[in-house]
């Protein structure tokens, strides 16, 4: 993701603060274009949320979740050597922010960008968390940063960047709008007749040209945080059993 020549404005200004103990790691194999993109699925779902079922009630408390399930996927942010998140300044929005991108080579020029704009980040670098633990800080009301903006009080707040490139396909090629998109294709299981979800577009279509060869797929789209949302219903069920990552 390139940004925006006015966003330079937002980042000279950061601070940095505190979320919760360092639990974040730096990523690997950066360079090259196999460390910036995600390699395989990501795994989310197409389903119908519906009752629970018989099975399901009889399940026990070692079910693997879906927030089980997000853990091992990869989610980046600008910290400084403590794991704590740098803060990019929306000074006019009453807030400050804190970046999570789905796409380590994002991360990696906003962290480029950033250190331009201000020599004295020398500690900040990238960090690495699983998506559960991402997509918990999203779901954190806006908290009150200890900085005020001409007498305002500004505001913490998380926010999701999925790669542009996954935007674009879900909005333009497949002309649905989703924050956060995730693919599904019909007809493409694994092994054990499970359902891949993939955050990126390409990996789907590679692995459905394995099986399939050129015929074309029948790509649906789903928003990531609706998924997030919809596994934590009552009624979720044993819906999102078959989901692999």
């Amino acid at each position: 993701m390139r940004l925006a020549a006015a966003a330079l404005a937002l980042v000279v200004s950061v601070q940095a603060i505190r979320f919760g103990p360092p639990g974040g790691r730096r990523p690997t194999g950066a360079g090259g274009d196999g460390s910036r993109r995600r390699s395989g699925a990501a795994v989310l779902g197409a389903l119908v949320v519906g009752a629970p079922t018989a099975a399901s009630a009889r399940k026990t408390s070692n079910k693997v979740t879906f927030s089980d399930k997000l853990r091992n996927v990869p989610a980046f942010f600008v910290a400084n050597s403590r794991g704590s998140p740098y803060l990019i300044n929306k000074e006019s929005e009453g807030a400050q922010e804190c970046v999570i991108f789905l796409e380590p080579g994002d991360a990696e020029q906003l962290l480029k960008e950033m250190v331009q704009a201000s020599p004295m980040l020398a500690d900040a670098r990238v960090m690495c968390v699983g998506l559960d633990r991402a997509l918990a800080m999203l779901a954190r009301p806006a908290a009150p940063t200890g900085n005020v903006h001409k007498g305002r009080q500004l505001m913490l707040r998380y926010r999701l960047q999925p790669a542009q490139r996954q935007l674009r396909a879900a909005r333009s090629k497949l002309a649905v709008k989703a924050k956060a998109p995730c693919f599904t294709c019909s007809g493409l299981k694994d092994a054990k007749g499970r359902t891949p979800v993939f955050l990126d577009l390409a990996d789907l279509e590679l692995a459905w040209t394995k099986v399939a060869g050129e015929a074309k797929p029948n790509v649906q789209v789903h928003d990531l945080l609706d998924l997030a949302a919809l596994s934590k219903r009552p009624d979720a069920g044993d819906a999102f059993d078959d989901l692999v990552m």
